[in-house]
């Protein structure tokens, strides 16, 4: 895979990947290229899922995307209305968000194993007038939107009295010249929404631009097969959908949760050649005695992002491919893709940022570092981001006056111009692919009246993400033992990615600065040596 072009301006200390000419006109819509795609090759098999064998042609989905987005238009619905999403990946889930592109009614897409305080405050944001959702979730959901009162359909797992997304699927006179709505403001217009996570611990709902998907640089072909775990409430479940509605390229889809085993069933079986992992599921991957270079022989590219990877795990990923090429992948929900690397002579590098993206590196007082300096990383796609939906505060929290995106992330160029991840400046952690918050297990771990303070950290295990721990300090004479403390996290809040996995330990002072804040970097190495 050639390696991105990469421009440098030393006097303002500005990296910019080099312009390419666009694969896509900027202000045609997602909806527009994946119909033109669809209806120019209809027998290709688009979508296969390993749940029930069902294989989509590109017919089948053009055909069930089309019905769905004359059904949102004879509802009223416009670009500045949203539809639910709460669904893992099945047959139908694709046509929605296919349906809703091509009406240019964003979607909101949001996790299903979500609780239902949760799932309410966001969806009071966005405010959808239907959700569809699969069945088993369908009365959380009827309880955390009663105000809103939308209508559902479900997708999967259907219940007696609730619609169901096959009602809408049946042929409509003279669909066949049905031709996708354009956009309304463009390129830079919200396609669809996903969750992210804030400092406060209530999440953020973050506008995806529809040129954000339209990455102008070419890694599949038609021929090849791809997968990623991820669901359309993740950048990379999105993005893979668009990609195959796109390019006519095979995707594999299941709603089984992700094992070392089963991924290297699934590569085996459908004989995948393109897939993205993230870095615990990497870790675990290596570790598997069925992965093999034999059952991984099909693999083109395997694209590693949402996490930092240890230099062993790569390297054994690398020797897992005999035919393909491991590619670290770098990037937000709010400013998309931003980099990649492939070059081995830099292995622990994200790579060189995108065409049209510019990139700095930024100290404490906001000045931009030259080479080998760390500092927060700033990039610039060079268009107007809607920001945090009905959030003005929080979008200029991230997004400053000048067009820069804050990534929270800490990094620097080396003199090659490739980019490298240090550490997180953010609070938000990550366990298992699910986003939680310090602050949020904190003030439980505060409701004890033996805890005089604490501070709670992630603890990073490249196997899971960042394992939640506790450093607490007791009040006077108080007794309280470990134990306690986890389970009354527990009962407080029964979701496992908000446990204290990595443990808890007991202190006479958090550590702080002269200003009395707490040192996590501090907090967060005393269980490195627990």
């Amino acid at each position: 895979m050639e390696s991105l072009e990469l421009s440098y301006d030393k006097e303002a200390r500005v990296w910019s990947g080099v312009n390419r000419p666009l694969f896509y006109d900027f202000d045609c819509s997602l909806g527009n290229i994946i119909y033109r795609n669809l209806k120019n090759f209809p027998i290709k098999v688009c979508q296969v899922s390993d749940v029930d064998g069902r294989e989509v042609t590109n017919q089948e989905l053009l055909s069930w995307s089309t019905r769905l987005a004359l059904h949102f238009e004879k509802m009223g619905l416009r670009h500045d209305d949203v539809i639910g999403i709460v669904a893992k990946n099945s047959t139908y889930t694709s046509s929605v968000a296919i349906g809703c592109f091509m009406n240019c009614t964003p979607f909101h897409a949001v996790n299903s194993v979500l609780d239902q305080d949760t799932i309410r405050q966001v969806f009071n944001i966005t405010a959808p007038k239907i959700i569809f959702c699969d069945g088993e979730v369908y009365e959380k959901l009827h309880e955390a939107t009663r105000s809103l009162k939308p209508l559902f359909y479900t997708l999967t797992n259907h219940i007696d009295g609730v619609a169901k997304v096959e009602d809408l699927l049946d042929p409509i006179p003279n669909e066949e010249l049905y031709k996708p709505e354009p956009l309304v403001s463009g390129g830079e217009q919200t396609v669809a929404i996903l969750c992210s996570s804030g400092t406060t611990g209530v999440p953020k709902c973050v506008c995806i631009p529809n040129y954000l998907l339209k990455i102008n640089y070419t890694f599949v072909n038609s021929e090849d097969i791809i997968f990623t775990n991820s669901g359309l409430d993740w950048i990379t479940g999105l993005f893979f959908t668009f990609l195959s509605g796109s390019t006519s390229c095979k995707r594999v889809i299941t709603n089984k949760p992700y094992t070392p085993e089963y991924m290297t069933a699934l590569v085996k079986k459908y004989k995948i050649s393109c897939l993205l992992a993230a870095p615990r599921h990497v870790s675990a991957l290596i570790a598997c005695p069925a992965a093999t270079t034999d059952n991984f022989i099909s693999v083109r590219v395997f694209f590693v992002g949402g996490g930092c990877i240890t230099l062993p795990t790569l390297q054994q990923l690398r020797g897992l491919l005999q035919n393909g090429t491991v590619v670290v992948a770098y990037g937000m929900t709010e400013g998309g893709f931003i980099s990649m690397n492939s070059d081995e002579r830099y292995p622990t590098a994200v790579g060189r940022v995108f065409s049209g993206i510019k990139a700095r590196i930024v100290d404490e007082e906001g000045n931009n570092l030259p080479p080998n300096e760390i500092g927060e990383i700033y990039i610039k796609t060079g268009h107007t981001w809607s920001g945090y939906y009905g959030n003005p505060i929080e979008t200029k929290n991230v997004q400053d006056s000048d067009g820069w995106l804050h990534t929270g992330d800490l990094g620097y160029f080396d003199d090659n111009n490739m980019m490298y991840i240090v550490d997180r400046k953010k609070d938000t952690l990550k366990y298992q692919g699910m986003h939680y918050w310090p602050a949020e297990i904190e003030e439980v771990i505060n409701e004890l009246p033996e805890v005089e303070d604490v501070c709670v950290v992630g603890v990073y295990d490249e196997r899971h993400g960042d394992a939640a721990g506790a450093v607490v300090v007791l009040r006077q004479g108080a007794e309280l033992t470990k134990e306690q403390v986890k389970e009354h996290v527990r009962k407080s809040l029964p979701i496992e990615h908000k446990q204290l996995h990595a443990g808890v330990i007991f202190i006479d002072r958090l550590p702080q600065n002269n200003n009395g804040k707490t040192l996590k970097k501090d907090a967060r190495a005393l269980f490195e040596v627990k």
